[in-house]
């Protein structure tokens, strides 16, 4: 089995979407998942993304609506809207996948995965491609060894808003939301593993940060790491002379979405505002556009250097919340969007508060994408370990 893994994360390596992600403000919060009646006729098309408003009672995880939109191989995906929790706490429907073996055991694991970043314009959402693409690839060897596997579109993501991009608590919480959901869905309660890359790198280590205070019932043992968009005041300074200059305008509408108190207008220019509308309806678009121009067109201040955006960007840096959930880092040394020292900075700014769950690799000659075949046999193997109950292993703190 290990095999077919190893050779789907080959087909992976070719349709990762690459991105930046993180968020570190860890919170509390006790809320267990119950068995959740699944609603008949959910509704088809874009309508599938509306939720009802006011939103149903409930906890994070519980299902508002299914819908399943094939079966083969032995398994069915289901497309749902589940209940999670913004930033400031309040609910909200977010949409993802739903992979279900057809012969799964109460105590079947689930794997989340956190996606790359695809876009904040409401099309971009992995859902709306109903099991194609990245998640897909994922998802196919995993389910022949049993697993259920989830795959959330992240708050504000094919659903009503705009997606908080790079706001990595709420990222971190869809994520979890979903395991919930896929629980509520199956009656199962096996082990969880999270694995994220690059956007989703980020949202894996701040999940693996708030799992045991949000999110205990999920029992997450590990999470999985790849070229994780860390240290986020360092991004902002290397995107701006890089090809990926565009992720500049996705965080700021992502921000701007998670936090109402901040004004844009304090480091954006005319046309970086606009930028930053035409980044919340779009996809790829963005990098185009902006691809080989002036930053100064567009950057008045540096963020890095203004409250309340520096504060933000430092708590959305993964890193300054110890946690108990084993983690492991995969990164390229040729990664040309996330420098190799990002991933680097990251262990260091854990070891001080509690390095001891990380193991970080690094691998020679490889960049952003290629890295996830030269990791490939490293993060199953990983995977493995955490489901049997090894002992993890980590990079020792200097």
């Amino acid at each position: 089995m290990k095999s077919k893994i190893t050779g789907v994360l080959l087909a992976v390596a070719v349709i990762a979407v690459a991105s930046c992600g993180g968020d570190n403000n860890a919170v509390e919060d006790t809320l267990t998942s119950t068995t959740t009646e699944v609603e008949p006729g959910a509704p088809q098309g874009d309508d599938f993304y509306v939720p009802p408003s006011p939103l149903p009672n409930g906890k994070p995880g519980d299902i508002i609506w299914s819908d399943a939109v094939t079966s083969r191989d032995g398994s069915t995906l289901h497309k749902v809207l589940y209940l999670s929790s913004t930033v400031a706490g309040e609910p909200t429907a977010v949409s993802g996948l739903i992979w279900v073996p057809d012969a799964v055991a109460t105590d079947a694991p689930v794997l989340s995965y956190a996606h790359g970043t695809t876009g904040l314009g409401d099309q971009c959402a992995p859902s709306r491609n109903e099991g194609n693409g990245e998640s897909a690839s994922i998802a196919a060897p995993f389910l022949e060894r049993g697993f259920i596997v989830v795959a959330t579109d992240y708050e504000g993501s094919g659903t009503p808003g705009v997606h908080p991009y790079v706001v990595g608590l709420s990222e971190a919480r869809s994520t979890l939301d979903i395991i919930r959901a896929a629980r509520n869905m199956t009656e199962t309660s096996g082990q969880s593993i999270v694995w994220g890359h690059s956007q989703g790198g980020g949202a894996a280590l701040i999940t693996a940060e708030i799992a045991p205070t949000y999110a205990p019932d999920t029992n997450v043992v590990g999470s999985v790491a790849g070229a994780p968009a860390v240290e986020l005041k360092l991004l902002a300074a290397v995107l701006r002379t890089s090809p990926f200059f565009g992720y500049v305008f996705m965080a700021g509408a992502g921000f701007e979405a998670a936090y109402p108190d901040i004004d844009l207008s304090e480091v954006l220019t005319e046309e970086g505002l606009n930028m930053v509308k035409t980044a919340a309806e779009t996809c790829s678009e963005i990098h185009d556009l902006v691809r080989g121009k002036d930053p100064a067109l567009y950057i008045a201040k540096d963020p890095a250097s203004v409250e309340p955006f520096a504060t933000y960007l430092e708590a959305n840096t993964p890193g300054n919340v110890a946690t108990t959930v084993p983690i492991f880092v995969y990164h390229g040394e040729n990664d040309e969007q996330i420098p190799v020292l990002g991933s680097k900075l990251y262990l260091e700014r854990a070891c001080v508060t509690g390095g001891s769950t990380i193991l970080r690799k690094t691998y020679p000659n490889v960049g952003h994408v290629d890295v996830i075949t030269a990791a490939q046999s490293d993060i199953v193997a990983w995977i493995e370990q955490r489901l049997a109950g090894t002992p993890a292993q980590f990079t020792p703190c200097d």
